[in-house]
């Protein structure tokens, strides 16, 4: 671990000063783990609100999620920032703090919760608010590089409707100039170019929510860790051979993400596609569910 600069304490001090160490209280609630650190479940006795705290150990990640929401702030499709700040444990061991609104609950709880697949209508429903997300984040100037069911959020609205919600930016980056992979990047929801080693760009946001409807659909095209790569190429010569008839149409978004990369992704064209993917459904429309207590079901 490399020694702390004299910038770095300067701003460590500055976030230091932030901490109200009575305002926010830790629940048991949730608790999910991620690559730069964890997620808990808060209140805010200050505004009386229940919401989530990320805590981060890097710096990095911690100033890039902060510099992406605060351009987000008072966009729908996101988290909302309620504070941030820091705490020294040790002249070695700084922990970052961003307390954010709660935006629902994970794709991957979801399907994990359910036995049947989503219907072909939902899926599409999903795909349209998700690619709107994707869409507003890179409008801002900025590509995720990590959409995966654990980062796609559900949230019940107050007018009981579900929306997509898309969170985590601790690896986003700027779209231009596009960022060229310094180390392997292959995992499972990047795109067949990103595992090859090619440089990140919009197209690649795309294909990766494409892949989140695989998790509603209970199908895994690219098998084990270690097949990742191999998968990845036969899916992307054939996607056809994972899809029924009446979900064509996401072989046919697949192919046409895969067109505009050079050409330049075309978000409205995406979405005429969409409108016509599922027979009388209008991709808008409200998601279909069930609620058993607390807990959402999708149809």
């Amino acid at each position: 671990m490399s020694q702390p600069t004299e910038t770095d304490r300067e701003e460590q001090a500055l976030l230091v000063a932030r901490d109200d160490p009575e305002r926010f209280q830790f629940t048991s609630d949730l608790t999910d783990f991620g690559s730069y650190g964890t997620i808990h479940s808060a209140y805010d006795t200050k505004t009386n609100i229940d919401l989530v705290i990320k805590c981060q150990d890097s710096s990095i990640a911690f100033k890039r999620e902060l510099e992406v929401l605060q351009k987000l702030e008072g966009d729908s499709h996101f988290p909302q920032i309620v504070d941030y700040y820091g705490v020294m444990r040790s002249p070695m061991d700084f922990d970052y703090f961003i307390a954010m609104t709660i935006e629902g609950e994970s794709i991957r709880s979801l399907a994990c919760r359910q036995t049947t697949r989503w219907s072909n209508a939902n899926c599409v429903r999903l795909m349209h608010q998700l690619f709107e997300a994707v869409e507003a984040l890179h409008n801002h100037g900025y590509c995720h590089r990590d959409i995966h069911p654990g980062n796609v959020t559900i949230k019940r609205e107050s007018n009981k409707n579900l929306s997509v919600k898309l969170i985590d930016f601790g690896v986003a980056e700027y779209i231009d100039p596009p960022l060229h992979p310094t180390y392997d990047w292959t995992s499972w929801q990047a795109s067949l170019q990103v595992c090859q080693g090619m440089p990140y760009t919009c197209s690649d946001d795309l294909t990766s929510a494409v892949f989140v409807l695989f998790k509603v659909l209970r199908i895994n095209p690219f098998g084990a860790q270690e097949e990742w790569k191999e998968n990845k190429e036969a899916f992307h010569q054939h996607p056809h051979a994972w899809f029924g008839e009446d979900t064509m149409w996401i072989a046919e978004i697949y192919e046409e993400i895969q067109k505009q990369r050079s050409r330049g992704v075309d978000y409205s064209g995406l979405s005429r596609m969409l409108g016509i993917a599922v027979p009388e459904i209008n991709p808008r429309s409200k998601m279909e569910y069930e609620m058993t207590g607390d807990q959402i079901f999708m149809l």
